[in-house]
């Protein structure tokens, strides 16, 4: 049975094996035990360590480390105008006498300082060796940040799968119409209310910072979810503050309109069906600014999908996709038209524009 304790940790059984597992876990207290030790030997993977960045000294270490510069002979034309401007004495070592601080001026070991050809040459090699460095330290940043946050949507995923399996009608967690609870943010409050979303910080792309509160009253933890409870008891200004950041830096599934009626969406494993997605930015994304509205430096998004699969999408391919992830069928930043329309949108945003949300 440990495979399908496997399948369960990971989110990777149907609806009705995950809803048959989870009922032999409560159940039966030895398969608490086996899952215990399943997560127990899943421990080492959680903490693998992550990609590093090179070191910031890399640059200077390379200049450090490159050969010295040659020596410069003399050409014939400064030898001959030397031999010109000695007297003819018919001493053979007068001339090379002569020569003598000429040749002290070209060679580079006499000199106290660099001339400007060394430094023009160090100049040059400097520029070639940033030139190389550069593009491939900025894309393994890049790499490193979108994997990390793969990883994450992962983790999500397998709350989002282990929900579904204890709903009596496999649905993701809603978004309410209207009220406290009429935002997309809300999504992590069921989770961890459900006791499925065990470390909060999961919540935080490693590209941004997690935000601080500018309440000059109180000090408040805005990394920190809440109860459903405490959505209801708390004043309108720290409301706001916790429908814009319960979220975190992530993009939630609004709804879908069903039968007339903003609902749930019914977990069906669809591989074109978006549930979350990373990096979202303030304000409202449309096909003219999405370059400018999502994170990730605008190169694209990590999305993912009701099947469990976590896909890269760059901005360019999002208008080819039958089913956009950040805007329905009509184009809009709102809750599917139909059962089968996803829309993700940050924390804040309300199932439509005009939803009353206290």
């Amino acid at each position: 049975m440990h495979e399908d304790l496997l399948g369960y940790l990971l989110g990777a059984l149907e609806p009705h094996e995950m809803r048959r597992i989870g009922q032999w876990l409560k159940e039966d207290p030895d398969a608490r035990r086996q899952l215990a030790e399943v997560q127990r030997l899943l421990e080492p993977l959680e903490n693998a360590p992550s990609v590093e960045s090179p070191p910031p000294d890399l640059v200077a270490r390379t200049m450090a480390n490159l050969p010295p510069l040659p020596g410069r002979e003399p050409s014939q034309p400064e030898l001959d105008s030397a031999r010109s401007e000695t007297p003819a004495t018919g001493d053979p070592n007068r001339g090379a006498a002569a020569l003598a601080p000429m040749n002290s001026r070209l060679d580079p070991s006499t000199h106290q300082g660099w001339t400007w050809l060394d430094w023009l040459v160090s100049a040059s090699a400097a520029a070639v060796v940033l030139a190389l460095l550069l593009p491939s330290i900025a894309e393994g940043r890049f790499e490193a940040r979108k994997t990390t946050c793969q990883d994450q949507l992962r983790q999500l995923g397998i709350a989002i799968t282990q929900f579904v399996s204890r709903n009596e009608q496999s649905r993701l967690p809603a978004v309410s119409d209207s009220g406290p609870e009429a935002f997309a943010g809300v999504y992590a409050v069921r989770l961890r209310e459900a006791g499925l979303l065990g470390d909060d910080s999961i919540r935080w792309c490693p590209s941004l910072d997690p935000p601080t509160s500018q309440s000059a009253d109180e000090l408040v933890d805005l990394t920190e979810l809440v109860s459903v409870k405490q959505l209801y008891d708390a004043s309108l200004d720290r409301l706001r503050e916790i429908q814009q950041y319960a979220g975190g830096h992530y993009a939630y599934t609004l709804g879908v309109v069903e039968k007339d009626q903003l609902t749930s969406p019914r977990f069906e494993s669809r591989s074109s069906f978006a549930v979350m997605s990373d990096a979202p930015l303030a304000g409202i994304p449309t096909e003219a600014n999405l370059a400018t509205s999502i994170g990730h430096s605008g190169v694209g998004i990590n999305v993912l999908f009701e099947d469990g699969r976590v896909q890269f999408l760059p901005v360019a391919s999002l208008a080819s996709i039958p089913d956009h992830p950040l805007l329905n069928h009509r184009g809009q930043g709102e809750a599917g038209v139909n059962i089968d329309d996803a829309s993700l949108a940050p924390s804040w945003r309300p199932p439509f524009i005009d939803v009353r949300q206290r």
